[in-house]
């Protein structure tokens, strides 16, 4: 079965966040996570930027992004991109 690797934005809720929300990245069960980065955003906060590799099957992203915005200190969850690899 072919993958995609999937980037999303996550936005805390608060600044200083970003230490257990990367924390809380590496226990998802939905994907594969391969890589986290952190970003300065505005106003002291900074986003978090995570690639998840995950199963080309129907719904896998939006359970993925669901499962992402369940994580505590998170206010929004973006997709950025999607691709097959």
């Amino acid at each position: 079965m072919a993958e995609n690797i999937a980037i999303f934005r996550i936005m805390p809720d608060e600044p200083g966040a970003e230490a257990k929300i990367k924390k809380a990245l590496s226990n998802i069960k939905d994907a594969a996570l391969k890589d986290v980065k952190v970003e300065p955003f505005a106003f002291g906060l900074n986003a978090v930027i995570a690639a998840f590799v995950l199963e080309e099957r129907e719904g896998a992203i939006e359970a993925l992004e669901q499962s992402l915005k369940k994580i505590s200190k998170v206010s929004d969850v973006r997709l950025e991109h999607v691709s097959r690899i």
